[in-house]
Parts: C-alpha cells; structure tokens; sequence
C-alpha cells in the first residue's frame, strides 16, 4: 500500500485555493456544514478564510487504513438548514459514498442549495464533489491522523510504513507504546 503524507500546510493552502475561487467567483454561501470528524479540520480553516460559521454532523465510514464501512449518521444535524445555501465539507471523496451519503441527509433538510468541497479525491470517486483540490490513488494520511495511522499500522504489522510518513519521531514513539483508548 503506497501512501501520500498531507501535511498541515498542504492542507491550509488547499483550503486558501479554493477560498480564493469562492471569493473571486462571488460564491456566496450561508454556512458551512461539515461532515465529522474528517470535515472539522478543513471546515475551521475554511471558516477563517470565508467568515462563515461551521455547523457539523457525524457520518462514520472509516474502518481501518484501506478499508471503509457502509456510512451511517450517527450524530445529526443540529441547526436548521431550511432555505440556505451550504458548503458541504469533508476531508477527502474516496468512493464517493460518504458524499452521497451526507448530499442525501441533507437533501430533506430542504437547504437552498447544497455545494460540496473536499481538497482530495481518489480518481474512482462517484459522485465527485463540485469543488476538489487534488488527485491521488495513494491511501492519505493528514497530518493530524498520527495516533490513528499508528495504531491501524501496528494492527496490521505494517510499522514499518511509518517511514514514509512525516510525523514527530517523538510522537511516533510515544503512540507505538500507546495504543489504547484512553
């Protein structure tokens, strides 16, 4: 399995790049909805750039590096989205299916519109989000995925793909010796 690291100003210059379409394009939107826990992370940079509040609900699809479950909502939506003009956010669109999954919770809220965002996408992702950043057939790993990529790496006894990645060695260290709940 080949992986592609992002790190944290890769992942603020993705958001500043669509930011930049969205404000020079006049794209107006009333809020950002995002899908949690991918989505938090790109949807507070994304509200910082485009002075937009964050209104977040959780669908969980991942299961472990490589695989993926069937998405279920498991924390809706807590404002009301009737009559207003969204930017759905998430983190990446491998298959497409949390996508859809979210487009179709959403689609009965009766939003004015729903526009979706995620910086990365897999090339046999469908639905595609409106608004993408970049490419890649690579498992991504966020800078902010450490203890996660660790804890999955040491279950499936691929550790040694730790070096590819640019997490602190201290950090590294310290989850490899770490890894229950805590």
């Amino acid at each position: 399995m080949k992986f592609q690291y992002i790190s944290w100003d890769q992942i603020q210059d993705h958001c500043f790049q669509f930011s930049k379409t969205v404000i020079d394009k006049k794209i107006k939107f009333d809020r950002i909805v995002c899908i949690s826990r991918g989505g938090l992370v790109i949807s507070r940079i994304l509200s910082d750039f485009l002075k937009l509040p964050i209104s977040n609900f959780t669908l969980v699809s991942y299961a472990s590096v490589g695989n993926s479950g069937e998405p279920k909502i498991v924390e809706k939506l807590a404002v009301d989205i009737k009559g207003e003009s969204i930017l759905l956010v998430d983190e990446i669109t491998d298959k497409g299916t949390t996508l859809k999954a979210a487009f179709n919770y959403l689609k009965p809220l009766k939003p004015k519109k729903i526009t979706t965002f995620t910086p990365i996408i897999k090339p046999w992702s469908k639905p595609l989000p409106d608004y993408w950043q970049i490419k890649t057939d690579k498992w991504v790993v966020f800078a902010y995925d450490v203890r996660e990529t660790i804890d999955d790496l040491k279950k499936l006894g691929k550790l040694d793909s730790l070096k590819s990645l640019n997490f602190s060695p201290e950090q590294v260290k310290y989850f490899q010796n770490h890894t229950s709940k805590v």
